[in-house]
């Protein structure tokens, strides 16, 4: 499974293919950034298709990055080049 700490990427959001699955209700409620895409996991998980292209790189933000590491694992082996954001959303925010 491909990963990256959000500490590496921070300076680089605006470049990359970023997506948050965290549920509506978290994504409301909690600090977000303004250079993701909102795509719930549900959603995601359910019909990559409708969202994603296979030849397009994507780097996956939640909470902590727990979430995104399953469906990194889920999406790569349906042949979705993806990648885990670990720390996620905390890390952003704590320093």
């Amino acid at each position: 499974m491909n990963s990256i700490h959000i500490n590496v990427i921070k300076s680089q959001l605006s470049d990359l293919n970023l997506i948050d699955i965290r549920e509506e209700i978290e994504f409301l409620a909690l600090p977000k950034l303004a250079e993701a895409k909102h795509i719930p996991m549900i959603k995601l998980i359910q019909s990559p298709e409708n969202y994603l292209n296979q030849d397009t790189c994507y780097h996956l933000v939640c909470r902590s990055g727990a979430r995104t590491a399953q469906v990194t694992e889920y999406l790569t082996s349906l042949g979705y080049n993806v990648v885990n954001v670990e720390g996620g959303m905390l890390e952003f925010y704590h320093d």
